[in-house]
Order: C-alpha cells, then sequence, then structure tokens
C-alpha cells in the first residue's frame, strides 16, 4: 500500500481504539446486558463465519465482488440494545473468532494483520455514531403525536450505513488504486441491501424488547434476501463464456467500445490484442473435442492470469480471443502480448486421452489506438491483419499491425465489417481486393456447401488476402491455419 493508505488505515484503527477507551470508561459493563449480548454475538459470529454464503459477484470484473453479511442485522440490534461497552464486545467478538478461525487454517485471507483491526473500527465507529444519534433525535426531534423513534432509528441506521461505507470505499480507493465507481461502495445496489439488513436489526431490537422469542421472526426475510443476492451472479454468468471463464464476445465489445470512448475523451493510450489458437484442428482430431474444450479452458485461465487488473479479455467465438489494453500504448501492448503467448506455449495441459501433457501455442496481432483505428471495429480489424500475418510466418508469434508493410494491409479500412456482425458470421464474407472492388465484398458459399464440397473453410483474418489472388496459390489458399 501506499503510505498514504497506511496513514488512513491505521488512522481509522487508532480511532476505533480511541472511542472504545472512551465506550468503556463512559458505559460500564451492565449484568442486565449479559443475556442480549450473548444471543446477538452468537448470531453475530455465525453470519461471520458464514458470509460467503451472502455473497454478490457483481464487481468480479473490477474490483474483485462485495460480500454482504448478515452480521450487520445483529450490529444494528445492538445499537439500540447494548450500553456503548457492550457494543464494543459485540463487534470484536465475531472478528475475533474470524481471525482465530483463518489463522488456523492458515488461510490467505486476513494474512494481512491490518484487516481486521480496521473492519472493526470501521463498525465501531459507525455504530457509536449512530447509537449516539438515535438516543439525541430520539429526545428532541419534535413528535408532533407521533411517536419519534422511528424517525430518530432510521436517520441513525443511515449514519450508520453512510460511515461505513466511506471508510471502506476510502481505503480500497487509496489502497488498491480505484475509483469510487470501480469500488461500488456508494452504489444503490450494495447499499440498499445493508440498509435492508441494518433495518432487520432495528425490528429485531423492537421485538426483542416485547419479548426475546419474538425477535426470531424478524429473520424470516434473510432467505429472500440471499436469493435477491443471487441475481448479480447470474447476471455475471450471462456475460461470461462458459468455456474459458473470460468475457463472452458482446460483453467484450461493450467494456472495449466503454474505454475507447474514455481513451479517446482524454486522449490516452489503448490497445488491443487479437489472439488465436494455433492448429487447434489437430488438437480436437487427435484427441478428442473434449481435449479441445480443456485447451481452451486453461488458455482462457493463463491469459486472465497474465494479463493486469484492468485488462479486459474475452473469448471472441472459436478459438480467438480479444485483450483490450487501457491506458497501453504500442510497445507496451507488444510485451503484454509476447508474455500471454510464452505463457501459453509453457503451459502443460493435461488431457485425459494423453498420457502426457499436450503443448500448444498462439499467435497474436496488436493494434493500437488512435495510429491503428479510432473504432473499435477499425482496431479488430488491423489486430486481425496482424493475426493473419503472424499464422503466414509460422505461427506462435507477436506481429504489430504496424510492423506490416502499408501494401500488405487492407486498401478500404472502411470496409471492415463490424465486430458484432462478426461474431454472428465470421466467415459469411470474403474480401477480395485483387477480384472486387474496394469495398465490394464478394459472397463466398456457405460453411454446409464448403464442407460437401471438401473445401477448406477460412479463417476469420482470411477475408484480408492482403497480397491479392495471384499470391494465394492453391497450396497457400489450403494452408491450414
Amino acid at each position: 500500500m501506499s503510505r498514504t493508505a497506511w496513514v488512513y488505515v491505521l488512522g481509522v484503527t487508532a480511532l476505533g481504539g480511541l472511542l472504545s477507551l472512551w465506550a468503556f470508561s463512559t458505559s460500564l459493563f451492565a449484568r442486565e446486558d449479559v443475556g442480549t449480548l450473548a444471543v446477538l454475538a452468537l448470531f453475530a459470529t455465525v453470519s461471520q463465519l458464514s458470509k460467503s454464503v451472502f455473497k454478490s459477484q457483481s464487481k468480479s470484473e473490477t474490483a474483485g465482488g462485495l460480500s454482504f453479511s448478515p452480521l450487520l442485522i445483529f450490529l444494528a440490534a445492538g445499537v439500540f440494545l447494548l450500553s456503548r461497552s457492550s457494543f464494543i464486545l459485540l463487534v470484536l467478538i465475531p472478528h475475533l473468532v474470524e481471525w482465530v478461525r483463518e489463522r488456523l487454517r492458515k488461510s490467505a485471507s486476513l494474512r494481512a494483520w491490518y484487516i481486521q483491526p480496521f473492519n472493526v473500527a470501521t463498525h465501531i465507529g459507525a455504530g457509536l455514531a449512530a447509537r449516539e444519534t438515535y438516543y439525541f433525535l430520539a429526545a428532541h426531534l419534535p413528535t408532533n403525536g407521533l411517536p419519534s423513534s422511528p424517525v430518530a432509528a432510521l436517520l441513525a441506521l443511515v449514519l450508520y450505513l453512510i460511515l461505513n461505507h466511506l471508510m471502506i470505499g476510502l481505503a480500497l480507493v487509496l489502497a488498491r488504486g480505484a475509483t469510487w465507481h470501480e469500488t461500488e461502495m456508494l452504489d444503490w445496489n450494495t447499499l440498499i441491501p445493508d440498509l435492508m439488513m441494518l433495518s432487520m436489526g432495528y425490528s429485531m431490537a423492537l421485538l426483542w424488547a416485547q419479548n426475546p422469542w419474538f425477535s426470531l421472526f424478524s429473520l424470516a426475510p434473510l432467505w429472500l434476501i440471499r436469493r435477491a443476492l443471487a441475481v448479480p451472479q447470474l447476471q455475471k454468468e450471462a456475460r461470461v463464456d462458459a468455456k474459458t471463464g473470460l468475457w463472452n464476445a458482446a460483453h467484450f465489445s461493450r467494456l472495449f467500445a466503454s474505454e475507447l470512448e474514455r481513451a479517446s475523451r482524454f486522449d490516452h493510450p489503448l490497445s488491443v490484442i487479437m489472439a488465436d489458437l494455433d492448429l487447434l484442428r489437430n488438437i480436437n482430431n487427435t484427441y478428442g473435442h473434449l481435449a479441445g474444450d480443456v485447451v481452451l479452458e486453461k488458455v482462457g485461465e493463463t491469459i486472465h492470469q497474465v494479463i493486469r487488473d484492468y485488462d479486459i479479455a474475452g473469448r471472441f467465438g472459436g478459438e480467438e480471443f480479444a485483450i483490450a489494453l487501457p491506458e497501453t500504448d504500442h510497445l507496451t501492448a507488444k510485451t503484454i502480448a509476447e508474455r500471454i503467448r510464452e505463457a501459453i506455449a509453457k503451459t502443460p495441459i493435461a488431457v485425459s486421452t494423453s498420457p502426457t501433457p499436450i503443448y500448444v501455442t498462439i499467435s497474436c496481432g496488436v493494434a493500437s489506438f488512435p495510429a491503428d483505428g479510432t473504432t473499435t471495429k477499425e482496431l479488430i480489424h488491423q489486430a486481425d491483419i496482424a493475426v493473419y500475418q503472424a499464422k503466414l510466418q509460422g505461427r506462435n508469434r507477436i506481429v504489430s499491425i504496424t510492423d506490416v508493410p502499408h501494401a500488405l494491409k487492407l486498401i478500404d479500412r472502411s470496409s471492415a465489417t463490424d465486430a458484432s456482425a462478426v461474431l454472428v458470421s465470421p466467415d459469411s464474407v470474403v474480401l477480395q481486393p485483387s477480384q472486387a472492388t474496394a469495398g465490394q465484398p464478394t459472397r463466398e458459399p456457405s460453411r454446409a456447401h464448403r464442407i460437401r464440397q471438401r473445401q477448406p473453410i477460412p479463417h476469420r483474418s482470411e477475408w484480408i488476402a492482403p497480397y491479392g489472388a495471384a499470391y494465394l496459390s492453391r497450396e497457400n489458399a489450403k494452408l491450414h491455419i
């Protein structure tokens, strides 16, 4: 973390410690709190240890997802039912138990010593502020014949919510370099579930005051909340390619367009890598199509591990991948592409139909904004040209469009097919400059017809035919890319 992040995290932790000392000095532990504290601490501990049950992956593309723990229900109940010192103990107990469990498991999730003290401090600060606000407003709000407690409780819970999210969100901004938008800490999809749980805590406190057994009914909506939190995960699955774990083509196109718009607005660099597996057809024919699926999964996993957190990787269809590189110039993009190529070439892939691991290679093409294109379809098209050149040069290599002689590039860039249309019909249109006027694509026979005629199906990059029909001899036309 940066020095600023350390100062902030340690400052919040120290503030939590000072507030705890103040709470114990002004509010002695009350004997009547023992039973209430024991029950709330038990529920809070169980919810803290099982918080993965209430988890949303809505931010896996940026900040990695957020967890919504029912812990807030019992902390909110403690705000209204317990003294200051008892509330401090209610916050400490579940976090201390979780810390001990993770240490015994030797888990990496809480390896950093400052995580739990910071979490405890945020709840102590927000909880005590909410408690004092509630009792002050309940005593001073004009009632006009209506009870003031619900209004005071609502304002106190909103204060708890805002303070807790602001403290955690600022830590993410300073420590991880994320934007407030990326943290989602002030997003309605994050705030509403937490506010619901805090409100359930107030309901639990009201029912507890009538009869402790009645408070169990306040926990009934937990199942509905758990189901509701599954919605972001379902939305994510609709955006993810099932075989590789990368973004599917449609969602990649949306993210890429958004990054390009931002790069254009702020005049920042942006690059794209188009990567195509070499001879996947041979793997399918030799080891079976299930082995091909394993290869795609492993390649997707390798790409995800190699790229940076803010890069965007997607499967474009078949054996082709696309990686958008925000804030990345031409030379850095080539370096990243080489890392991807080298990592894939060195990764052993175990398949059930082979006694030994198999290895695959990949060819990559690189294009950069704004030198090589100013729209997503231009950049993808230019990167595709580079991929085709990498194939012709022997595969398993990186080619940047800037390294391709101008005479070999497609003359009419405006005739490039829109990326979204390409995904629907990747080989339906073939551009042959030597046989058709620029901008007038000729229609090739359908895939089924070519199979019946035993003609090879061209790779999508073969639209380019950069050398003209004279260069594409019978042998080159039959090249298995």
